[in-house]
């Protein structure tokens, strides 16, 4: 697979005493990481210090020469109750996150599963 990506530098090429690239371009398979995000891609490298690296998919220009058209995020927030008359703000989306304790120890609550 041959990635085509956005420079994130590119808005910030002037503050550079170097040449910056408007995109980059990545070579590998696609491979699954567990703690990889759904809006992130895990593309193998070869190399064995580095066997992997993880592309933001947002910066994605082309596939395989074919052109990639983001689509926006649907990011949504809501404001939800807890068992024991709490509120919490809710984010659901690429992204998901909530306010309560246990999301923030365990990276995942009822609160973002349930809605």
């Amino acid at each position: 697979m041959q990635v085509t990506v956005r420079n994130s530098q590119w808005e910030r090429r002037a503050a550079y005493f170097f040449e910056v690239a408007e995109f980059n371009h990545y070579e590998g398979e696609e491979i699954k990481v567990k703690w990889v995000k759904d809006h992130e891609l895990a593309l193998t490298t070869g190399e064995k210090d580095l066997p992997f690296r993880v592309i933001q998919r947002s910066l994605i220009v082309n596939i395989d020469n074919v052109a990639v058209t983001q689509q926006p995020s649907a990011v949504q927030t809501k404001v939800v109750k807890g068992s024991k008359g709490e509120h919490y703000v809710v984010t659901l989306g690429p992204t998901p996150s909530c306010t309560c304790s246990g999301f923030t120890f365990r990276k995942t609550c009822k609160h973002v599963t349930n809605n």
